[in-house]
């Protein structure tokens, strides 16, 4: 690996981060009571977290620091309970090296995922482990009913996961819908009427005991697909965001990129009036108009119904030709390492899609041009959770 451009800190932090309001709990801070982590201290805790265990002399190669530089940055973590150091270890000639670790229970993250008719909740220690995990159908879509739902939820979530609560950094929300220019301020599908058009970010804050990170869904769920899934392999990925809508997010050169508005990654916009929607509401609606299948809301179909069931070539049919085209987009215009299917697609159904969809991608001499690789999420949790959930942690330690 290259040494880091240290320079890019402020960039990637920025991109990672969503929309905030509140702030961070006075004991996440530094002694300067100002930043939880300089840009250089930001660099050491990513490689820790992306690379794992290492030693003082691996950080100085991969940062291109020199090793007294990095013993001064390495301290004031270690000070802080952030990092801990192992038992030294015997490396041939010389004296036995000692390598660095993240303290996972130093502080933990909650990620929320609010759809149209559900919410889905997972809690990340420090190190970006699946500590808690909580979903539900959606009480209310009135906001006060659904932000006391939710904060229910991370109680319980937190008790049972027996986390001190003072150790909590912050909530990322996804929520689905797009930005409309103005803040934190989401355009989402009618069924969510009462969060629409409304500043989320400080609202929600306030319901929850802050501070709280905003995103679009298909924008957390990149995020969680780079960190922990299928992406993190990848310096260039798009996320297909399957739920009641159809959206997603892209990576590129290792980084979400969010877009001016926020709103990089909304799919469904490619697709001309009139052409199919490829979202699992849409499939909900087939099975029960045309096999006479027993799902009154998208939350009993993904409960119930089995993805290989024949009956969905159907809807596969009328689907295909426009997820040919979203791909064929994707890949002639971001010229992708991966296109990943996720969202809330069980992945054998997701495996049935990846089959499915071709590129447009003539030859030329003999010779097609590179072409992404088309693969099914593997998160098992829901990824748009997760990747709120990287929000705060991102936003307080890592970058």
């Amino acid at each position: 690996m290259a040494a880091l451009d240290f320079g890019l800190v402020g960039l990637l932090v920025a991109a990672m981060s969503g929309i905030m309001a509140g702030d961070f709990p006075a004991h996440f801070l530094r002694d300067d009571g100002k930043r939880t982590a300089t840009a250089n201290e930001r660099v050491v805790m990513d490689l820790l977290h992306r690379q794992g265990p290492a030693s003082r002399a691996d950080l100085a190669r991969l940062t291109g620091l020199a090793p007294h530089s990095i013993t001064r940055l390495v301290e004031p973590l270690l000070d802080r309970g952030l990092v801990r150091e192992g038992t030294p270890q015997p490396m041939g000639v010389g004296k036995p090296s000692t390598r660095l670790a993240i303290v996972a229970d130093a502080a933990f993250s909650v990620g929320v995922s609010v759809t149209t008719d559900s919410v889905a909740l997972v809690l990340l220690d420090l190190s970006g482990a699946v500590v808690g995990r909580a979903t539900a159908p959606l009480a209310s879509v009135d906001l006060d009913v659904a932000a006391q739902q939710i904060a229910a939820m991370i109680d319980t979530a937190a008790t049972t996961a027996a986390l001190d609560l003072a150790r909590r950094v912050g909530i990322g929300i996804g929520v689905t819908g797009y930005f409309i220019g103005d803040g934190a301020r989401l355009n989402p599908p009618a069924q969510l009427d009462p969060w629409a058009l409304v500043p989320l970010d400080t609202m929600l804050a306030e319901r929850l005991g802050g501070p709280v990170w905003i995103d679009n869904d298909g924008n957390v769920a990149a995020v969680g697909e780079m960190m922990l899934g299928a992406g993190r392999d990848a310096r260039d990925f798009a996320y297909l965001y399957f739920a009641a809508g159809f959206g997603g997010g892209v990576v590129a050169d290792g980084m979400p990129m969010r877009g001016t508005h926020g709103n990089a990654g909304e799919f469904a916009s490619i697709l001309p009036e009139g052409w199919p929607q490829p979202n699992l509401e849409s499939l909900r609606r087939f099975l029960v108009e045309q096999h006479c299948r027993d799902y009154p809301d998208l939350h009993a179909m993904l409960a119930g119904f089995d993805p290989h069931d024949p009956a969905i070539d159907g809807w596969l049919d009328a689907c295909t030709p426009s997820l040919n085209l979203v791909a064929s987009a994707i890949s002639a215009t971001l010229d992708p390492n991966l296109i990943v299917l996720g969202g809330r697609l069980p992945p054998a159904l997701a495996e049935r899609i990846a089959a499915r969809i071709r590129l447009t991608n003539p030859a030329r001499r003999g010779h097609h041009r590179p072409a992404a690789r088309i693969v099914p999420s593997t998160l098992t949790e829901d990824a748009a959770a997760i990747g709120a959930a990287m929000l705060p942690l991102r936003a307080a330690f890592f970058g």
